[in-house]
């Protein structure tokens, strides 16, 4: 908002104790005013317009008082004079977001990181304490000596209380979610799609839906797409994620600072803070505290106050920094080892929920009790079963001589397919891929072994040339294709993947863009893409290759996936170890990247895949073996699937049922 211009003779001198020093000529609806509290502090007065029940303004307003968020100019108090009610807020000095833009032109790097990050904190720390802004845009964002600051909150809910007044901002609506130019409330979503188009009119210098007429402007934000090309790398991802038309589709505040900060960084602004030093840096930058030159400043805190407000709106407790895993190696051809921020989660169907520390409301599956025991061949190991199970037991080779493969056939029996190959039958039980663990006996080429288990007929496709191996078998869901993950030995580093078509009997090399440790194998995202674990040194995430290798996006915050089996059944969830890095594990939604659980696991357990959308198969140690037991996203430990007495006896695959 400009600087406050000198009072006209209708202006009033004083209000409600507070001494009058200046008027706002920009704040129609209302008039607004600069005033001095009777301590002398400056704050800013709105008078609205008349037509307000005293009793419902003030009902409306009071709860705003105690709602004291960082980076948000905060509400001091309400009342009537002379028929008009009127508004008391903290006064910030500086620039607006537009003036700004206006003036010195648009934000990039770090002070594009500052806006995003800073304006978001407030917006987290509002809808945590159960109120919305409902007017963000540029005219509301101020740049004042301490960073940005959010202001005009409780003006809607103010303008609400008056009759007749209007409850949106005049102006152009290209700031304002669809669902309000349809007349519903403000709410939460709306604030975010506000907030993101506000940040891409920083970036850009134009509000990403604006038209020359009112009637276009609504018509783009109804039905056009927002242009954020230029917007740089993960921050337009995000952006064009709260700019989603549905705001089911949208994630969550606090989802979106955790997005922008990442969940590492919150234990270093926690200890930033408790021992007065303090960094600013964007987000991505591999910065630890430094002791600030000078006094720290509104300005100095502005980051690590982000930091502790993303730790309080995730629902959890500011988490232990990720555990160091190997450092991605780079680019196939010497690039930085750091992985590109990309957009920030996978695209997929289930809907975008409030991040909770449980589960969300679902139908709960029914795990009925094992009465079935299935012995297996060669082995000492007991399968206990249901016929409702989702998921059995597919497959298994022996860890030990002679090293034999057998696959479970249609009428639950096992039959041999081979000898030290690792088996995995496709999803639609069409095809069965042998993986030999014996490499280049006969040729200085890796192969996969493929039978067509509706005629029989088997035959092997190359894959790799000595010295590099192929490993890790994984099939699409629609059983089209076969991806293995390309290993070399030498180096101990997954350095690429190889799809493999059946049914044209060939098999494509793609060199990563990345290389990495060999406990991160690729495997297929539910829609038929291609994602892996990665370690930058600092964070482990998850990044999206897309068929020439190269990263097209990175889910940084999510901490690490194990083995190939990460995605629920149905593909709307997937897990992994969480970031703070003490054996917990934690669930997300595929679709928004929001997390839906955190489970506690059993001493010593092992991640080994999925039974049903509200259970995960772990491998818990026992004596001298090994249990596969079920755990559902609460934590309750279930019922034990497989007795292995001896531990490591053999490597069992679990795939759900195949419909007959």
């Amino acid at each position: 908002m400009s600087r406050a211009a000198p009072l006209t003779p209708s202006d009033p001198s004083e209000l409600a104790g507070h001494r009058i020093i200046g008027r706002f000529d920009d704040a129609r609806p209302q008039d607004a005013y600069l005033a001095e509290d009777p301590s002398g502090a400056q704050v800013m007065i709105r008078l609205l317009p008349t037509g307000a029940d005293p009793d419902r303004f003030l009902n409306a307003v009071e709860p705003l008082r105690g709602v004291s968020a960082f980076g948000v100019a905060q509400v001091l108090g309400g009342g009537v004079h002379e028929g008009r009610p009127y508004l008391v807020s903290e006064h910030v000095e500086g620039a607006t977001l537009a003036e700004a833009v206006a003036a010195d032109g648009t934000l990039g790097g770090a002070a594009l990181d500052r806006l995003a990050i800073g304006t978001m904190a407030a917006l987290a720390a509002v809808h945590r304490a159960g109120a919305v802004h409902g007017g963000i845009r540029p005219e509301t964002v101020l740049l004042g000596p301490g960073g940005p600051v959010v202001t005009d909150f409780g003006l809607v809910a103010a303008l609400a209380a008056v009759e007749g007044a209007p409850t949106r901002p005049v102006g152009l609506p290209a700031y304002q979610a669809p669902e309000l130019l349809d007349g519903a409330a403000p709410a939460p979503p709306a604030d975010v799609f506000a907030w993101a188009a506000t940040v891409a009119f920083a970036a850009t210098g134009a509000a990403p839906f604006a038209g020359g007429t009112v009637a276009e402007t609504i018509n783009r934000v109804l039905r056009d797409e927002p242009d954020l090309s230029t917007v740089p790398g993960e921050l337009g991802a995000v952006l064009a994620q709260c700019l989603a038309k549905d705001p089911a589709a949208r994630p969550t505040a606090g989802t979106v600072l955790l997005r922008l900060v990442g969940e590492a960084s919150l234990l270093e602004a926690a200890t930033a803070i408790a021992t007065g030093r303090v960094s600013v840096a964007p987000a991505e930058a591999s910065t630890r505290p430094t002791a600030p030159s000078g006094g720290r400043g509104r300005r100095a805190l502005l980051m690590a106050g982000a930091l502790l407000a993303a730790a309080a709106v995730s629902g959890t407790t500011v988490y232990l920094a990720v555990s160091p895993g190997p450092a991605e190696s780079g680019r196939a051809a010497g690039a930085s080892p750091s992985p590109p921020a990309g957009s920030p989660a996978p695209a997929g169907t289930a809907p975008a929920p409030a991040v909770t520390a449980s589960p969300t409301a679902a139908f709960w599956s029914k795990v009925e009790k094992p009465n079935a025991e299935v012995e297996l061949a060669g082995t000492s190991v007991t399968v206990h079963e249901h016929p409702s199970d989702p998921v059995k037991l597919s497959a298994y080779l022996m860890a030990k001589q002679p090293y034999t493969s057998y696959l479970r056939e249609r009428s639950g029996s096992f039959r041999q397919v081979g000898t030290a190959e690792e088996p995995a039958p496709s999803p639609d039980g069409r095809w069965l891929a042998l993986n030999p663990w014996l490499k280049f006996a006969d040729s200085d080429h890796d192969h996969v072994r493929l039978n067509d288990l509706s005629t029989g007929e088997q035959f092997t496709v190359a894959t790799v040339e000595q010295p590099l191996q192929t490993m890790f078998p994984v099939w699409s869901r629609d059983g089209s294709r076969l991806l293995m993950s390309i290993l070399d030995p030498e180096k101990k580093l997954i350095t690429g993947f190889v799809l493999v078509d059946p049914a044209a009997r060939t098999a494509t090399a793609v060199e990563a863009e990345y290389f990495d440790d060999a406990g991160r194998p690729f495997t297929f995202m539910p829609d038929g893409r291609v994602a892996r674990a990665f370690s930058d040194g600092r964070r482990v995430g998850i990044n999206v290759y897309d068929v020439s290798g190269r990263v097209a996006r990175s889910l940084h915050w999510v901490g690490s996936p194990q083995n190939t089996t990460w995605f629920s059944p149905s593909g709307a969830l997937f897990a992994t170890l969480c970031p703070r890095g003490d054996g917990t594990l934690c669930v997300w939604s595929t679709a928004s990247g929001d997390r839906r659980a955190t489970v506690t696991l059993p001493p010593k357990a092992e991640w080994h895949g999925w039974f049903n959308e509200q259970h995960v198969i772990v491998r818990v140690p026992h004596k001298k073996g090994t249990r596969y037991r079920l755990v559902d996203l609460l934590g309750a430990v279930g019922r034990t699937l497989v007795d292995m007495p001896k531990a490591k006896e053999a490597v069992l695959r679990f795939d759900p049922v195949v419909p007959r």
